[in-house]
């Protein structure tokens, strides 16, 4: 039976309530104005906040079921905030979820296939009963037919049914995020889903990584920081060719680092902080994965 979401606000704190139970915290109000364009975006966050519960990513909790993998994902995890429920809804993505940011503006992208799998859950209709995967694709179920959100071009759809516009809150904005976030708190499989799909955006990026860089014998922190780059887009093959030429690791961590200090600080801290367990492991292009 689906579970009905009553929205609590108090100036900028938005809660939420399921089925008459306590209120949980779903995130606060902000304003962001893009430089390049002058758009105002306006939409919720929850980290860093107090107010989340500390759900966090952990490559203990996911190794016996992932391996190393759960280990080389945990890095760029803490420079994505770390938390099962971290939400953003007010850039061009209109909604990001998940402790890898899963952007769903990305047709075919770790969001849209992560939700599809989300969408297969047993519990799925107590969340979103209007929706299911038909075809390998986002429907929405309604008294007039089905209305298909997502394909091979564009999430336009998707993206407004959990986000109306970037230009105000909406109720229908924060219920979503009520439900990916009471979902995932309440289910450990969910949370599973999560290390699932961004291990599967990693392996994709480690392998069009080695195609176009040649990565074969090169160490696991260093193959990292490149999946890291990579995944937040501060910069490019040949920059990236060009630093892993000088055989340093820091030549690597100063990409971007002028406009991302805090998070080449973060990532660098994790780095040492992983030690041998990513030293100790290099990627084979033969095998497509480390040893």
């Amino acid at each position: 039976m689906a579970i009905e979401f009553v929205i609590e606000r108090n100036d900028r704190t938005y809660k939420a309530k399921a089925d008459g139970a306590a209120a949980f915290f779903i995130g606060l109000s902000t304003h962001f104005r893009d430089r390049s364009s002058g758009e105002d975006f306006h939409g919720l966050f929850n980290v860093p906040t107090n107010g989340l519960p500390k759900l966090l990513y952990s490559a203990a909790d996911q190794r016996p079921a992932f391996g190393f993998w759960a280990d080389f994902i945990e890095p760029t995890s803490k420079c994505e905030g770390g938390n099962y429920l971290t939400l953003n809804t007010y850039d061009r993505a209109k909604f990001t979820f998940g402790f890898g940011q899963f952007a769903a503006h990305v047709p075919d992208g770790d969001f849209v296939v992560y939700f599809r799998d989300m969408l297969g859950r047993p519990e799925a209709r107590d969340y979103f009963p209007d929706l299911m995967v038909k075809g390998g694709r986002i429907v929405r179920l309604s008294t007039t037919g089905e209305v298909q959100l997502e394909n091979a071009n564009s999430t336009k759809p998707l993206m407004n049914y959990l986000n109306p516009t970037t230009t105000h809150i909406e109720d229908d904005e924060v219920i979503a995020a009520a439900k990916f976030i009471h979902w995932t708190a309440n289910h450990p499989a969910a949370q599973a889903l999560q290390a699932f799909h961004m291990i599967g955006t990693f392996k994709d990026k480690m392998a069009a990584a080695d195609r176009n860089l040649g990565l074969d014998g090169r160490a696991a922190d260093r193959c990292a920081i490149v999946c890291d780059i990579l995944h937040q887009g501060r910069a490019k093959y040949p920059a990236i060719r060009q630093a892993l030429g000088t055989g340093t690791r820091d030549a690597l961590l100063a990409l971007g680092s002028i406009a991302y200090p805090d998070r080449i600080k973060t990532l660098k801290a994790a780095l040492d902080k992983a030690g041998a367990v990513l030293t100790g492991k290099h990627w084979s292009a033969s095998k497509q994965d480390f040893v």
